[in-house]
């Protein structure tokens, strides 16, 4: 039986969406081809034909998902980009995110992962942090070359406090690392600055 090739559109996405999730809880050295397959109900070799092995997978996961939280803080106006990011900020540094890997951001759960990937992955990874980088500049103060330090440390930031908070016992001082992290990011962001 021949596929359209709207089917195979669908099942690849099916396939991101399913094997993003594991790969964020579990991590890419953990799982195999095998586990990922499963996770999306559908054969390995339905993870080879549309992906290139299961780093071409990651690098998929990488480019769909990378700053994914933040696409919708992009305003002309810098105190509405700023008011947007604060929301996004407010998410992010939750425990409901911490508390949940596999649909919250890609990047505490998989930098370390890509770090240790190929050529492709990580330059994927940075064309897109770069991509990131200059949708949240423009919320910050100063001149651009600043913004855009403030961007790379907030970033920065947020990925080093989600996986530290991940990786303390759940509690008080998990809460207070993201709670932290977040005043001082507000007063960064205040208008006032």
């Amino acid at each position: 039986m021949r596929y359209s090739k709207d089917h195979k559109a669908h099942a690849k996405a099916a396939i991101l969406r399913e094997a993003s999730g594991t790969l964020k809880e579990k991590g890419f050295h953990a799982v195999g081809v095998d586990t990922l397959a499963a996770a999306a109900n559908v054969t390995s070799g339905a993870i080879y034909s549309n992906f290139a092995g299961k780093e071409g997978l990651l690098e998929e996961v990488v480019a769909a998902e990378l700053g994914l939280q933040f696409a919708g803080i992009a305003d002309p106006d810098p105190a509405e980009r700023r008011r947007r990011l604060a929301g996004v900020l407010h998410l992010y540094l939750s425990d409901e995110h911490r508390t949940d890997p596999a649909t919250g951001c890609v990047m505490p759960s998989l930098s370390a992962d890509v770090a240790r990937a190929g050529d492709s992955v990580r330059e994927t990874y940075r064309s897109h942090m770069a991509d990131l980088v200059a949708i949240l500049a423009p919320a910050m103060h100063g001149t651009p070359e600043e913004q855009a330090k403030q961007a790379w440390t907030m970033i920065a930031s947020i990925v080093g406090a989600v996986t530290v908070a991940r990786a303390l016992p759940p509690g008080a001082e998990a809460r207070a690392v993201l709670e932290t992290t977040l005043d001082t990011l507000m007063r960064t962001l205040a208008d006032d600055h």
